[in-house]
């Protein structure tokens, strides 16, 4: 029996032997050429694959090295299915399809390393059972294994940044919680780690969507990054899972505005000076990043066990820009006329808010009343609100002019369109005042909050209030919702307090 000479591609030398060149794997005993010489072929097709797949895994994925790759399989096919008898040319013709390897391998990232060893034995076999009874068996789906092969790693990869993402939670103590939002519950938390306090925003993504407020909290998250200072609430952290977003900021046990408003009804003229200089600090580093706050209100500010405020809540503040009549987010009462009026605006609706914050903090209650947004418009078109001295002689009249010049509806005529801030802070309210003892924080507030009281804590929400809306809650499963949170986290794992 004669042997042909071989190329051995994988080698890169000629094969001369008495003797079949055999497969390390397998020893078969073919008694004739045509069964030895389709063997032997199928060992040069294996080599063929094994290399084509090494070569695809080293070289870059450009256009020339591409090129250069899909003419590879192509060049063995002539030069060793020529040797073959014409039958078993036509015969196997669809078994080589060098375009077919390109595509499939073109995935350098993924590599299996069982791959041609599993496509081997494959194809060895396929060449049995078609010399037995002359039927093709079908390739190994190099495809579908490579799909299998990645959606495999994207759902590794995802639940492990959920693990890491439950991990950040796992990192905190929650006692109970200290406030009920529009978007969930804000607890008072521990760190584990630092043994330190802090407050916890666990914002439902379900309410989020249903509200259409994505764009709020991602916001706000985005603004807290940025500014720090010791008038507004700071941000440590934020981070999120499949269903909450978290926001991490700094604990303030003295409970918002609205709290002790509803508790003492008006304060006295010290107090009412202290918590507007405050602000007034507070608005002068905002203003100086050119943010406008919109939502000024006692819900929104905030005391600290020593009795400073705080400005917190940037869901709806926005960068000033000189077109900005469309954007007419507020709350009612606290709402300047000209945004109301959805006329452009500056930084003097936070000035009117003050004025509106003063006013309620003298009288008890607001200057233009009203349930809905337009009852409250129609009083405020309707007529002026001004305090008279003379009803409240127990204040002075510095106070009462200061309130009244932030009130004035037409935002030309308004304290602070001018100067901005400065104006406020140079009002003869402030004559004596020491701004530098507030900077440092070395004044002894005039309204000490008493201590944390845990029965004043918020109790467990309401069924109503736990229930998840169940379409938004269908949502969360897809990726393109989640794709909506990106960017959220500001935490890393060696970061975690």
């Amino acid at each position: 029996m004669q042997y042909k000479s071989f190329i051995d591609p994988h080698l890169n030398k000629q094969i001369n032997s008495q003797k079949p060149y055999l497969h390390p794997l397998r020893s078969p005993s073919f008694h004739h050429p045509i069964q030895n010489s389709i063997y032997y072929f199928s060992q040069e097709l294996a080599l063929l694959c094994q290399s084509i797949s090494e070569q695809k895994l080293k070289l870059s994925v450009d256009q020339e090295s591409q090129t250069k790759q899909n003419n590879i399989g192509q060049s063995h096919w002539e030069k060793i299915g020529s040797k073959l008898p014409k039958r078993v040319q036509l015969q196997y013709r669809e078994i080589i399809k060098p375009k077919q390897f390109e595509i499939n391998l073109s995935q350098p990232r993924i590599h299996s390393p069982n791959l041609n060893q599993r496509f081997n034995r494959s194809f060895y076999m396929g060449l049995q059972e078609i010399n037995s009874s002359s039927q093709k068996r079908p390739l190994l789906n190099l495809t579908s294994t490579v799909i299998m092969i990645q959606d495999s790693t994207q759902a590794t990869s995802e639940l492990q940044t959920q693990k890491i993402q439950q991990k950040f939670r796992h990192n905190f103590i929650f006692h109970y919680t200290i406030g009920i939002g529009g978007f969930g519950n804000v607890w008072k938390v521990e760190s584990k780690k630092t043994r330190m306090i802090y407050a916890m925003k666990e914002l439902k993504k379900t309410k989020i969507l249903a509200k259409k407020s994505v764009k709020s909290v991602m916001n706000e998250k985005q603004l807290l990054q940025k500014l720090k200072n010791p008038f507004i609430i700071n941000m440590v952290g934020s981070f999120q899972d499949k269903d909450h977003l978290y926001l991490i900021l700094d604990y303030l046990s003295g409970g918002d505005l609205r709290y002790h408003l509803l508790l003492n009804k008006t304060f006295r003229e010290e107090q009412i000076k202290f918590f507007v200089a405050c602000m007034i600090l507070g608005l002068e580093y905002t203003n100086s990043y050119q943010v406008i706050h919109r939502d000024l209100k006692p819900e929104n500010l905030v005391l600290d066990c020593k009795g400073y405020l705080k400005i917190t809540d940037f869901g709806i503040a926005r960068y000033y820009k000189n077109d900005n009549s469309n954007e007419t987010s507020g709350t009612p009462g606290y709402m300047a006329p000209e945004i109301i009026l959805k006329q452009n605006y500056n930084y003097c609706v936070d000035y009117y808010a003050i004025g509106v914050i003063c006013y309620e903090m003298i009288t008890g209650k607001r200057p233009y009343l009203g349930r809905t947004k337009k009852e409250i418009r129609d009083e405020m078109l309707g007529k002026q609100a001004q305090l008279n001295a003379k009803e409240y002689l127990q204040y002075s009249f510095n106070l009462i002019e200061f309130t009244n010049k932030l009130l004035l509806r037409k935002q030309q005529n308004r304290l602070g369109y001018q100067n901005g801030i400065k104006e406020l802070k140079n009002h003869k309210l402030f004559q004596s005042f020491q701004w530098d003892k507030l900077v440092n924080k070395t004044m002894i507030a005039p309204y000490q909050p008493k201590q944390e009281d845990k029965t004043r804590a918020c109790q467990k929400t309401s069924d109503s209030q736990q229930t998840l809306f169940n379409e938004q809650q269908k949502q969360l499963k897809f990726k393109e919702i989640q794709m909506l949170f990106d960017g959220y986290t500001y935490l890393t794992e060696d970061k975690i307090i």
